[in-house]
């Protein structure tokens, strides 16, 4: 008997239901990963490439605790994937598309006044600041 299949009918339904959540997060990340990079083909095709070869790595995982950490990560990937990546492209004029999703976390940005006057800091002593001995 192969030693990663269950051998008790509580193990079987865990390793149905782990298998179905595994299989759920990663179609969750291929649809991230084809939302956040459409358009762009090298970034998808990298993108799937990783999710690929990382689920690959763990394909004979067997211990329960071990799943649920790996399937944390990649649910917490799914999530930074969508609301943290945007698309840019460089325009003609020297600036830059951003491509913004309606998932993307968007922060209040304040203008900076250029006028302002700001504290300066002094300069942290490095080692080679000290005298030779």
């Amino acid at each position: 008997m192969l030693s990663f299949l269950p051998s008790s009918e509580e193990e079987c339904k865990h390793f149905h239901m782990s298998r179905a959540k595994v299989l759920s997060v990663f179609r969750s990340l291929h649809r991230a990963r084809k939302k956040v990079f459409q358009g762009d083909g090298v970034a998808l095709a990298v993108g799937r490439s990783k999710i690929n070869d990382e689920f690959r790595k763990h394909t004979q995982e067997t211990d329960a605790n071990k799943i649920k950490e790996l399937i944390t990560v990649a649910e917490d990937s799914e999530k930074l994937l969508r609301k943290t990546v945007v698309q840019g492209k460089a325009r003609e004029d020297g600036t830059y598309e951003i491509r913004i999703t309606e998932d993307t976390v968007l922060e209040k940005n304040t203008l900076f006044d250029e006028h302002a006057k700001l504290p300066v800091r002094g300069r942290k002593k490095k080692c080679s600041d000290s005298p030779d001995t």
